[in-house]
């Protein structure tokens, strides 16, 4: 049975996207978002790191219009990747896996999805 492991998750770029084919030609671009978090007026800001993967024409369209600095909101699923770290240990992180973008501080609304 599956589960389902949908987000949305609003931040800003944190770098200038990566793009890359896979070795049967799908298209991949890859790029982080800084996500604040805000508590009481007393406690500094938290910033979450979320990492941002899509394929085909998405990763397309993100790789020509995702730019460092911009707002988006992304819609997607989650995924966890895991791994055997250098030091022995086991190590993990989630992603996501964008189905639509939104960009948040643009003069023309731009939406754009699978």
């Amino acid at each position: 049975m599956n589960n389902y492991a949908t987000a949305t998750i609003e931040g800003f770029v944190t770098k200038i996207p990566t793009s890359k084919s896979t070795k049967t030609g799908k298209n991949i671009c890859t790029f982080s978002l800084a996500i604040n978090h805000y508590t009481t007026s007393e406690a500094p800001a938290q910033v979450s790191y979320i990492d941002v993967e899509t394929w085909e024409k998405m990763a397309k369209f993100c790789s020509t219009n995702v730019e460092k600095g911009k707002r988006v909101m992304i819609i997607g699923n989650l995924k966890q990747e895991r791994w055997l770290g250098e030091d022995g240990k086991n190590k993990s992180k989630i992603k996501i896996i964008g189905k639509e973008i939104r960009f948040l501080e643009s003069k023309v609304k731009e939406v754009a999805n699978e």
